[in-house]
């Protein structure tokens, strides 16, 4: 228990707890091994009102603020990663939206939060992602239009998805600063989806590349203003980092609760192994790393609750969080032994997943470069 968070938020948390262990924890596995998306589980998400949180009532949402998101996508990533990570990227367009959309663009939400579309985050390229300045595609103007050229990679809902926010350069010769972001709708002309990406982990999140050849769109489907793409997209990465941040805390929860149930359980010369001091160093330091976790998370929630500056506490938390978890799923697999890593256990779904948390939304290596600005006077 946190001692700062009002009663309600732990009645929250427990309310999310119950609905993922009796309707997202059965079939998370299946899901996991047919590298199937779970449509079922975003319905019944969708009707939990968990989809709708981070959306204003006005647009069809839950209305609530960003500790409740962040708590949600905890418990249900304690459970169902794959499905955490969906949740997570969804949110992303979500945020893009409300942040930065008009109002046309913004009754599209409605249906998002009711889980009948689905909204994917569009920036990462074949040639990279964290160098956002860096992307290739390219939006020319013809006609009162602009025809989308260029290419997309690693974009999670790929598959699923009504909706994509993709990012452009209109003005070329102005690099970083020619960036616009477009919404772009399922079955535009000349813009493809695909083929799926396998990835190690998250393997139902339908994954996969985007390919436009003079995609159409009109200047209504600039989200913000043009040239600012940047803006937008630094905005709400900065703020996503938080989600991803959650979604790690959720996974290294579980690992400590699988790690302590093992120990407990395994016995080695008739004792159970949680009595060896080597055990209990693995899982004292996990039941710390994941206590500092949990605070750094919420802290950084509550800090985008007030409309404060959060680009240090982003980075700094997704750094820890999400290393922190690297750490200790390979310990939890060391405690383990072969039964972490036989396929269809719990453990070793969380080690493939683990790795992807250190990537997306900007690399270990990405954060750290972040914070060295504010070492500087």
């Amino acid at each position: 228990m946190i001692a700062f968070l009002p009663q309600e938020y732990e009645e929250f948390r427990l309310k999310i707890r119950r609905f993922c262990e009796t309707t997202l924890e059965k079939n998370a596995m299946r899901w996991d091994e047919e590298e199937e998306f779970p449509y079922d589980s975003l319905k019944a998400m969708a009707e939990e009102g968990i989809l709708g949180l981070g959306i204003p009532e006005d647009f069809g949402g839950a209305g609530t603020n960003r500790l409740k998101l962040v708590i949600a996508i905890e418990e249900v990533a304690r459970v169902d990663p794959n499905s955490a990570f969906i949740m997570e990227v969804e949110s992303l367009f979500d945020a893009t939206i409300l942040l930065f959309g008009n109002e046309e663009q913004k009754r599209i939400l409605k249906d998002v939060a009711q889980g009948k579309k689905i909204g994917t985050f569009a920036l990462t390229e074949p040639t990279g992602g964290t160098d956002v300045a860096g992307i290739r595609s390219i939006a020319k103007k013809e006609n009162g239009k602009y025809l989308l050229y260029g290419s997309k990679y690693f974009i999670t809902n790929a598959l699923v998805a009504s909706y994509f926010i993709v990012f452009a350069k209109t003005s070329p010769e102005l690099k970083g600063k020619g960036i616009t972001a477009f919404l772009v709708e399922k079955g535009t002309e000349n813009f493809k989806v695909g083929p799926k990406i396998h990835l190690t982990g998250f393997r139902g999140a339908a994954i996969a590349g985007l390919q436009y050849n003079g995609a159409p769109v009109g200047p209504e489907n600039i989200i913000g203003k043009e040239n600012e793409g940047i803006k937008v997209a630094m905005s709400v990465l900065e703020r996503g980092r938080v989600n991803i941040s959650a979604l790690a805390l959720g996974m290294l929860q579980r690992v400590y609760e699988e790690s302590v149930r093992f120990a407990n359980y395994r016995k080695s010369m008739e004792n159970p192994i949680v009595n060896y001091q080597f055990i209990q160093n693995y899982l004292t330091d996990m039941l710390t790393d994941l206590e500092a976790s949990r605070l750094m998370v919420y802290n950084t929630a509550m800090l985008i609750d007030k409309n404060m500056q959060v680009g240090l506490n982003a980075a700094a938390t997704k750094l820890f969080v999400s290393e922190a978890l690297m750490r200790h799923v390979k310990n939890g697999v060391e405690i383990m032994g072969g039964y972490g890593y036989t396929r269809g256990t719990v453990m070793e779904r969380l080690a493939r997943d683990a790795h992807n948390t250190t990537l997306s939304l900007g690399t270990s290596e990405a954060m750290r470069l972040v914070l060295s600005r504010y070492l500087k006077s």
